[in-house]
């Protein structure tokens, strides 16, 4: 039995030497960063303001990041958005805490009856007038004298009724017109038209409301005139007689003719009897057609 070790070399060969231990591996450095030998890590101390940063000299470490710092900016802006806030809160809780108001109480007129029965007839004399004529107008007009052509319709009033802008149209100024029948209160009016010979009449019965007639009939009768021959109306105290002294001239044309009119006043209706005559106009006959007239009126 052989007493020799088993690491002991075999007959031939060197034995081998013992090896040395590994050197310690040191991370390659710059020449330019030379860095210190490492040394043991001490205890992080919670009083140091660095303390907080990973060492240095530790080539896996990552950089630390400082604490957040806010600048005067953001303070002003948080003050300005949680400024409202907190004194709408403090308003709030000031107001609730106050004893209600109380509202003073309503007023209101205390209704009121007459003890008495009111009378009718009273109480419709108190009230405006009713009109003094109404109902269809065109009954009331004149029939035109027999033997004459019929001439109503030609101007716009074929069924007899004559509207404002007809009747303005009649006139040389016919937009004054217009502005003055509707200032004076103008409602309505009636008309019938014919000729006779060469002398061709018109009857017109013109409605006013109650408050302008009385002004519509003084602004259309003058009262003295150079070109009117102005005389009082038989058996009518308001009604006057138009008689023009020299022939005029139609507003379209250069014909001429001579000028004759009729008015008178019944209630809220102006009569009126107009006469364009080829001939000095005929008195007596305008006259006998303004009598016709008024007498279907009273």
């Amino acid at each position: 039995m052989s007493t020799e070790s088993a690491d002991a070399a075999e007959p031939g060969t060197a034995a081998a030497e013992p090896t040395a231990p590994p050197a310690p591996t040191v991370p390659p450095t710059s020449p330019l960063d030379p860095v210190a030998p490492l040394d043991p890590v001490a205890p992080l101390d919670p009083a140091d303001p660095g303390s907080d940063l990973i060492e240095s000299g530790r080539p896996d470490a990552e950089p630390a990041r400082g604490r957040r710092r806010f600048g005067a900016g953001a303070l002003f802006l948080a003050a300005v958005l949680v400024g409202p806030v907190v004194g709408a809160g403090v308003g709030y809780a000031i107001q609730a805490s106050r004893p209600p108001t109380p509202l003073p109480a309503l007023t209101a007129p205390k209704m009121t009856y007459s003890a008495e029965r009111v009378d009718a007839a009273a109480l419709a004399a108190a009230g405006p007038p009713p009109l003094d004529i109404d109902g269809d107008l065109r009954k009331l007009l004149v029939e035109p004298p027999s033997g004459s052509t019929d001439l109503t319709g030609e101007d716009g009033d074929g069924d007899g009724w004559l509207s404002p802008a007809d009747r303005a149209e009649t006139f040389g100024d016919s937009e004054q017109m217009f502005v003055r029948m509707l200032g004076n209160g103008f409602r309505r009016a009636a008309t019938v038209r014919w000729k006779t010979g060469e002398d061709v009449y018109q009857v017109m019965l013109v409605q006013y409301v109650p408050e302008s007639v009385v002004q519509a009939i003084t602004g259309t009768v003058p009262s003295a005139s150079a070109d009117m021959d102005v005389s009082k109306f038989p058996g009518n105290d308001e009604g006057v007689l138009l008689l023009a002294k020299q022939p005029y001239t139609y507003a379209r044309s250069t014909e001429t003719y001579h000028y004759g009119e009729a008015l008178a006043r019944k209630g809220t209706v102006l009569m009126t009897v107009q006469v364009y005559a080829e001939k000095p106009v005929d008195r007596a006959q305008l006259e006998d057609i303004a009598k016709r007239q008024w007498e279907r009126l009273a």
